[in-house]
This record gives C-alpha cells, sequence and structure tokens, in this order.
C-alpha cells in the first residue's frame, strides 16, 4: 500500500524521495574486499522475487517449512567502487560490498508475501525482517542468450519474529517510482 501511495504522489508531485530511511541490523557483516565488482549497478533499479521458507514458529499464521511467493518491491542502487546502498520500497536501506560476482548485504528490510494467492501489500502480509550472517550473499549473473539483463540470485536467511529463508532473484526492470 505504501508503494501505492507514492506512485500516486509521484504521479502528481513528479517526485516521492522517502525523508525517513529505516536501517534493521541483522546479524549479517560486509567482508573487507579489494577485488573488482563483476559490474557497476550504480543507478539501477532492481525487482525482486522468489520464495520464503519458514524456518521456526512465531510468524503470524505459518508454521515452520510453509512456504509462500514474495511480492515485487523496487531496489534502488548506489554503488561506489565496492560499496553498494540499496533503497528498497522507499524505506528501508540495505548496505552492500560487491566483491568480484558475490554482493554481500546486511541490513533489512519489509518483506511482504502472498496472501492467498495475492499481493495485498498488506500490513499483514509482510514483517521487517533482518539478513543473518548465515546467508547474506548474492551471485551476479551477467546478460547471455536467454537472459538479456543480469541477474542477483541466492538466497538470503532472514529474521523478524520468526527465521525463513529467502530464494530471491533481482531482475532490473522500470524506474524506482520512489525516487
Amino acid at each position: 500500500m505504501r508503494w501505492l501511495a507514492c506512485i500516486c504522489m509521484a504521479a502528481v508531485l513528479g517526485s516521492c524521495k522517502t525523508e525517513d530511511v529505516y536501517f534493521i541490523p541483522g546479524t549479517a557483516t560486509l567482508p573487507d574486499c579489494t577485488e573488482t565488482p563483476a559490474d557497476d549497478l550504480d543507478g539501477a533499479c532492481l525487482f525482486d522475487q522468489g520464495t520464503v521458507t519458514i524456518l521456526s514458529t512465531g510468524c503470524l499464521g505459518a508454521e515452520p517449512d510453509a512456504v509462500f511467493a514474495s511480492c515485487a518491491l523496487a531496489w534502488s542502487v548506489e554503488q561506489t567502487g565496492n560499496d553498494v546502498t540499496m533503497i528498497v520500497d522507499g524505506e528501508y536501506r540495505i548496505e552492500g560490498r560487491f566483491c568480484g560476482d558475490q554482493l554481500h548485504l546486511r541490513g533489512g528490510w519489509w518483506l511482504p508475501v502472498e496472501d492467498e494467492g495475492f499481493c495485498t501489500y498488506e500490513d499483514d502480509s509482510a514483517e521487517e525482517v533482518g539478513i543473518q550472517a548465515e546467508g547474506n550473499v548474492l551471485t551476479y549473473m551477467p546478460p547471455d542468450e536467454q537472459n538479456l539483463d543480469f541477474t542477483l540470485e541466492g538466497t538470503l536467511r532472514v529474521q523478524g519474529p520468526c527465521a525463513a529463508s529467502y530464494q530471491v532473484t533481482l531482475q532490473p526492470g522500470g524506474g524506482c517510482f520512489f525516487e
């Protein structure tokens, strides 16, 4: 719902820059590295898709081993050298370090999942999660004959009211309306 309001504001006002960007720490850390990044993602707008598998009790309406499809959010990317900052849904900051083809992440965001087969983007279809140390790396896949755009793929370990794994693919597409 938040992103819909932002799109409407952007249409009327011409922009939708969010003043308050939250950082949810999690336990993930960023490595030191000097390896050249596989690409320069600065200015990219990415959208996520994937599946969330519940790993522990504590999630409202979900038991361990339940699997949900995630709902796409926009990830706006800024990159300087190896350091990456992503703003998710115009509200959450994720920090990264791009070492070769490995993008290490820390931070967290609002992770919405399908509710009865639909992406309603209601508060009860999502939890704020922090990225955990045991699963915070995405692998960069360059464009090829089948994929015209690059992708970032991996399984993130996240923690909110319960633990979960998020098998995710990030791909470029459209503009980030909240910029």
